[in-house]
């Protein structure tokens, strides 16, 4: 099943954040060579690398926790605070000991900050940071020896930002994209109903008139035949609707497929596929199951079609029947397709099929006609 692009970006980031976030790590060597190195009581080394130990846990856990808020402002929960609050404990404590070597603690403070707790709290964090990375070498008469920390500590509070700012604009583009979709698929069910339904309601309303008429004049084997067609055009409304709801929730492409043959069938049309489902790109499932249905849709209503052969393939799907052809204008269904079809990268051609009607060819390269 294809999954919403926003829900790819969480699923992302809570499976793989914490990995890309654990990288860093590394520039935890620069305090863990100052207390090996350094002649400091054996006391203060042991505390030192547990309390380093513990802020590195500290560190990964909250990325591991609130990883999938990267790209949403952050997170407010009082658990990533917690942790926070004990990475920035464990600096303070550090800064005795260390003296600039802290400077070596200081990234992972501005990272957590700028991914997972938000803009306000990541520029308070920033200013802090930029003071103790230029302050404590200047303090500890160590600046020259520290240009390097001093330096990394800048650029790296840099691509924080630009990261976050990216995975933001990346989710909100998302978002908008599948707000999109949303509102298509709302106008596609309002012409559904427009189309389908009200086009039936209307000729029901029409042929009662043209029965009760000639009820009244007695011509009953008229009025028989009336009815009878009434019978029919209530089954059409109903599959109208069907075919409707079951469009609201439907989006898995094997399940598509099944619902559609099985619409085939009742309708006395053939239904044929050739390649398989695994063959159409994962991503695109959700959109070729749309696209089958406006497609089988139109060849269930206005084709007179007796077989529909429907291929998967890699690059392309097509949908191919043997019915009337294309005679009317272009309609609300062949322009909703092809706009859905321009939302992923692809074309939608509709034109004369080989079996002698119509022909709907989704090219995911998009390099055909439009």
């Amino acid at each position: 099943m294809t999954k919403d692009p926003v829900q790819g970006v969480d699923e992302f980031w809570n499976k793989f954040g914490w990995w890309v976030s654990g990288v860093w790590l590394f520039f935890l060597i620069f305090p863990i060579l100052d207390l090996v190195q350094n002649p400091h009581p054996p006391a203060v080394r042991v505390i030192g690398l547990l309390l380093l130990a513990v802020y590195a846990g500290v560190y990964l856990r909250g990325y591991i926790r609130y990883s999938v808020f990267v790209g949403y402002g952050g997170t407010h929960t009082t658990e990533a605070r917690v942790y926070f609050g004990i990475m920035c404990l464990i600096v303070l404590l550090s800064i005795p000991v260390l003296e600039s070597g802290t400077l070596g603690l200081l990234p992972f403070l501005s990272s957590y900050a700028a991914f997972l707790l938000g803009r306000k709290v990541a520029y308070v964090t920033y200013a802090v940071v930029t003071a103790l990375a230029i302050g404590l070498p200047l303090l500890f008469g160590t600046l020259l020896e520290m240009i390097f920390l001093v330096g990394l500590n800048l650029v790296l509070m840099a691509v924080y930002s630009v990261t976050v700012t990216a995975i933001e604009r990346s989710v909100a583009a998302d978002q908008l994209k599948t707000d999109y979709l949303v509102v298509s698929e709302q106008e596609r069910m309002a012409r559904d109903v427009h189309d389908g339904v009200g086009h039936s309601l209307t000729a029901l309303h029409l042929k009662a008139q043209l029965a009760l008429r000639l009820l009244d004049e007695r011509q009953l084997d008229q009025a028989r035949a009336e009815v009878e067609q009434l019978s029919e055009l209530a089954i059409t409304a109903l599959d109208s609707v069907r075919t409707t709801v079951h469009g609201m929730s439907r989006g898995n492409l094997d399940t598509e497929l099944r619902e559609l043959e099985r619409s085939c069938e009742d309708n006395g049309i053939g239904f044929n596929i050739t390649g398989l489902t695994e063959q159409v790109p994962t991503e695109l499932h959700s959109h070729v199951a749309w696209l089958l249905r406006e497609a089988l849709t139109n060849v269930l209503r206005h084709a007179h079609a007796s077989e529909v052969w429907v291929n998967l393939a890699t690059d392309q799907v097509s949908i191919d029947d043997d019915g009337d052809g294309i005679s009317a204008p272009e309609g609300h269904g062949i322009r909703g397709m092809r706009q859905r079809a321009r939302l992923f990268g692809a074309s939608c051609i509709v034109g004369q099929s080989a079996l002698g009607g119509t022909r709907v060819l989704i090219d995911f390269n998009g390099t055909g006609a439009q």
